[in-house]
């Protein structure tokens, strides 16, 4: 709840009455921060940093090498959930995206043979630069009877524009006959045929 200002009257916003007004306001803000100091110390995002390593070892997380302080207090704040959905397709896309990995797809039983092997799809920037921190957090909350791989792919975005068009269609057959007529007037037709045979014998 956030305080309200006090304002006066523009006849009485002046003199003793306003300074008063100020410095009782100051006292109800100092007491409110220290009533709310009990809840940050709870908060791991916003709490003193030995406070945040006390709460990760009560939590059994341990800092890692190449991690900044953001991200060891996302993973000690939200360690109960990441535990509770260990394994899960849907509880490993909420733990990396809470992480900073955008973009993750899980694959479960691809293969018919090696039924066990669970492919993680990432972009090729995200495993380049966080793999240290995905092959982590594999090691600490992925199931003992799976085994992990990872799938680089490349994305790419696609823009289409929206417009209005017309189209129309037209189909026009032609098709030639020719055709030939051929006419005979009947007549009759004379034929006359001779045929001579001769022969000769000579005789000695």
């Amino acid at each position: 709840m956030k305080l309200p200002e006090i304002k006066f009257k523009y006849w009485m916003g002046r003199g003793e009455l306003v300074k008063f007004a100020r410095a009782l306001r100051n006292y109800w803000l100092k007491v409110d921060e220290a009533l709310r100091l009990p809840l940050t110390q709870f908060d791991a995002l916003t709490a003193p940093i030995g406070i945040v390593k006390l709460m990760a070892w009560e939590r059994d997380i341990t800092p890692l090498e190449r991690e900044d302080e953001m991200i060891f207090r996302i993973r000690v704040a939200n360690a109960y959930p990441f535990a509770r959905h260990a394994g899960e397709t849907r509880g490993f896309k909420n733990m990396f995206a809470k992480l900073g990995v955008d973009w993750v797809e899980i694959h479960e039983r691809q293969d018919p043979v090696q039924w066990d092997v669970v492919t993680i799809e990432t972009a090729d920037g995200e495993l380049a630069q966080k793999n240290w921190l995905m092959n982590a957090m594999i090691r600490q909350y992925g199931r003992t009877c799976r085994r992990y791989q990872f799938n680089v792919t490349y994305p790419a975005t696609l823009h289409m524009h929206s417009a209005a068009f017309g189209h129309r269609f037209a189909l026009e057959a032609a098709k030639a006959c020719n055709e030939t007529a051929v006419a005979v007037r009947e007549q009759s037709i004379e034929h006359h045929q001779q045929i001579f045979v001769a022969s000769m014998t000579r005789r000695m």
